[in-house]
């Protein structure tokens, strides 16, 4: 068992089960198994399959009921609502809480996390130049009225690394939080992006939970959730996550419907978007070859 723990939750759904392999592979590809486990709370209606196909002695397959399946994104970080679940996890000394459709890259190899800093991706849910400043407002409105602290945090990434303590008790703020906005801040309908939206809730929550948690000074924002397109990919970023993006390079919906090249690269690009294709296009063994 390693110290620090990467944790994520595999629904019943093929293509997430697809994705998952893409942060499986990039995770092998770059040794990073001999640093980080990975935690995969699973829909028990698939944990066979997943298990099956992704075995191995430093990834641990938990069962889990989904939290929510009216909305499913709370199933992502709602395993903290079970208390056996925690029990997993207050093993490791840091978690890094993020999605299936994800590539760790190698610059992830040495990185080490500070006892004292909470690290973030960016978020796009408040970046409109017509609804943005609105909904951060609408966000600190909803956080005073809940009795919360807001130190100004904003543009929130859906993954998180900190102290398992801290990170749980993230994600449990997230859960309550989420639910509150669900019950009460969509009565009048779903709302539209890029304006309020019911679909990024689940955003919003993790927004206002890390601001009434997380000090100004312990936010290091960026280096994770880092863009999938034609951006190179630099020494400060450590995780690559699949955004819905219009760019042809790496376009997931594009690659699941089998619409995008299958590019024979015999080197590892520099591009983003070009080093998920090849990930997520190419074999364990190949990737490892390249290295």
């Amino acid at each position: 068992m390693n110290k620090n723990a990467i944790v994520v939750y595999i629904d019943a759904d093929e293509k997430i089960i697809k994705e998952f392999g893409w942060l499986f592979k990039s995770w092998q590809m770059w040794s990073i198994e001999k640093t980080w486990d990975i935690i995969a709370f699973t829909n028990p209606d698939v944990i066979e399959e997943v298990k099956s196909t992704y075995a191995h002695e430093n990834v641990k397959f938990v069962e889990m009921e989904p939290v929510s399946k009216e909305y499913p994104y709370l199933n992502s970080y709602g395993m903290f609502e079970d208390d056996a679940n925690i029990a997993i996890v207050n093993k490791y000394d840091f978690l890094f809480k993020t999605d299936c459709d994800t590539f760790l890259t190698k610059h992830f190899v040495d990185f080490n996390p500070w006892k004292d800093k909470v690290y973030c991706g960016i978020g796009l849910y408040a970046n409109s130049l017509d609804f943005g400043d609105a909904i951060r407002a609408k966000l600190r409105i909803i956080s005073k009225t809940l009795g919360l602290q807001n130190h100004g945090h904003s543009h929130i990434g859906a993954s998180l690394i900190a102290k398992t303590d801290i990170l749980i008790n993230i994600s449990k703020y997230q859960v309550l939080i989420t639910n509150y906005l669900l019950k009460n801040m969509f009565k009048d309908g779903d709302g539209a992006w890029p304006s309020w939206y019911k679909g990024v809730a689940a955003l919003y929550a993790h927004d206002i939970a890390i601001n009434h948690v997380v000090s100004p000074l312990q936010l290091n924002q960026g280096s994770i959730d880092v863009w999938c397109t034609s951006n190179n990919i630099t020494s400060l970023d450590l995780h690559i996550h699949a955004w819905h993006v219009s760019d042809d390079v790496f376009n997931k919906k594009k690659w699941h419907n089998g619409e995008l090249p299958n590019i024979k690269f015999g080197y590892i690009p520099k591009t983003s978007g070009e080093y998920c294709l090849l990930v997520a296009n190419e074999s364990i063994e190949h990737l490892k070859k390249l290295v």
